[in-house]
């Protein structure tokens, strides 16, 4: 059978066969030590060394199942990155949003009153030309009155009779200035 890639039974077999070289190596060291009893044993003999695969290891100790374990841990830290990310991205959309919202709130605020303003005074200048339209249709009738009374005035003078005894050439005479109308 194999297992990630691996013969087990190779494996277990190779393992063992290092373990029992290492315990043949310290038995020689323990005895080497044991005949040299003024040698203060060394530290390194208490201090832990690298632990001891036995052929019966579970599955939970072996070097593939430690590193399946860290690529999940490692799956499992870029997901919660990615969801981080993501929900950092979607808050800054919607702080975006929020802003572009109040932004248009704003626009369309100032654009209702520019409207109102624009809107007043149009009022405004709508009744003064209101204003001034009735004054000159006033000014108008007024001045066509006014002509009315002249032309009927010069008809009426018009109509009159000459004085007796003068002609248009006696008329020119005894007239100093030509441009002045003939006082009665």
């Amino acid at each position: 059978m194999v297992l990630r890639g691996y013969d087990r039974i190779e494996v277990d077999e190779y393992i063992a066969a290092v373990l029992e070289e290492n315990a043949a190596l310290r038995r020689e060291l323990d005895a080497r030590a044991a005949a040299r009893p003024e040698r203060r044993p060394e530290p390194a003999a208490a201090a832990p060394g690298p632990q001891h695969y036995d052929v019966d290891t579970p599955a939970e100790d072996s070097f593939g199942f430690r590193a399946e374990k860290l690529l999940r841990l490692a799956e499992r830290e870029s997901a919660e990155m990615r969801t981080r990310a993501t929900r950092d991205a979607e808050a800054a959309e919607a702080a975006a949003r929020r802003r572009s919202e109040e932004q248009l709130r704003a626009a369309e605020k100032e654009a209702e009153q520019i409207r109102s303003a624009a809107s007043q005074e149009a009022l405004k200048v709508k009744k003064q030309i209101t204003q001034e339209m009735a004054r000159l249709g006033n000014l108008h009738r007024s001045t066509k009155g006014e002509i009315r009374r002249l032309a009927q005035l010069l008809n009426a003078e018009l109509q009159r009779p000459d004085p007796e005894g003068l002609t248009d050439d006696d008329s020119a005479r005894s007239d100093p200035d030509p441009g002045k109308p003939a006082s009665n």
